[in-house]
């Protein structure tokens, strides 16, 4: 039975861990994770390999959706930052509506694509438009799911954190990270299309400032198939935090791809 693997023990021992090969994911950096009621929620999405800044933004136009939700689970309208009158960010974003104090989730879906190496380099098709070239190894329909848990007025009151969206690819907290501290433990779940795997995925976690490399976590735990794809993280450090998940699934229809490639992250704030 597959449960808590290597991490960063209570006592001091620091293990640097490299995660297997996996693409590009984006996660989002907020400008605060307790910002005041009278504030918008501001944030932007970063994308690469080495957390925190990535090498890059995610393009606004692979975005699907993009919002929030709110307390009660109401969902929220996001927009592009206003810098002045008639002048708009291209890759900060803000929330639209008025703020209560509570717990708010902001939550980017991607849209997803297909895509593989071929002789010709990599390709943004299926198989059946690659039909007739040389394809190195698995054509894979691929998508990105980030969520981001914020504060409002530093509070953690409401559910809507814990809300299944039915991702293709989902961490769901278990407990509001608002309302722990350094040392507490975080369950959360890793569910696909609302319901947990067949299968153990491992979960990792790293915070603001352990490292600038890439591929690099301070922390790794199983999402167990025995315990409904619970894992649980210990929050050994104050800050900002990112939770990384990637997983694939056969894809049902293999004249178009050979897997599902998904890739969701959780980011927060750690009190002292």
């Amino acid at each position: 039975m597959k449960k808590l693997t290597w991490g960063m023990a209570a006592v001091g021992v620091v293990f640097l861990l490299s995660t297997a090969a996996h693409a590009c994911h984006p996660w989002i950096n907020a400008n605060k994770y307790t910002p005041k009621a009278s504030e918008s929620i501001r944030f932007h999405i970063a994308y690469g390999h080495n957390y925190p800044m990535g090498h890059s933004f995610f393009a606004n136009d692979k975005m699907a959706r993009l919002y929030t939700l709110g307390p009660d689970g109401g969902e929220g309208k996001t927009g592009p930052r206003v810098l002045g009158k008639g002048e708009y960010s291209q890759v900060q974003f803000e929330s639209k509506e008025d703020l209560a104090g509570g717990t708010y989730l902001v939550v980017m879906e991607s849209k997803g694509n297909f895509g593989g190496f071929t002789d010709k380099g990599y390709q943004f098709k299926s198989k059946k438009e690659l039909k007739g070239e040389t394809i190195k190894g698995s054509i894979r329909y691929s998508q990105n799911f980030c969520k981001a848990v914020v504060n409002v007025d530093g509070t953690a009151r409401g559910k809507g954190f814990s809300t299944v969206l039915g991702h293709g690819l989902e961490i769901v907290p278990l407990k509001d990270p608002g309302a722990l501290r350094t040392n507490d433990i975080l369950p959360l779940q890793v569910l696909h299309n609302g319901k947990p795997l067949d299968e153990s995925v491992m979960v990792y976690a790293t915070y603001m400032g352990f490292s600038n490399e890439t591929d690099v976590f301070a922390y790794t735990a199983w999402a167990s198939a025995y315990h409904n794809g619970v894992a649980k993280i210990r929050l050994l450090q104050p800050g900002i935090w990112m939770i990384f998940v990637n997983h694939k699934l056969p894809y049902p229809d293999l004249q178009m791809a050979d897997q599902y490639s998904y890739q969701a992250t959780l980011t927060f704030e750690v009190k002292p």
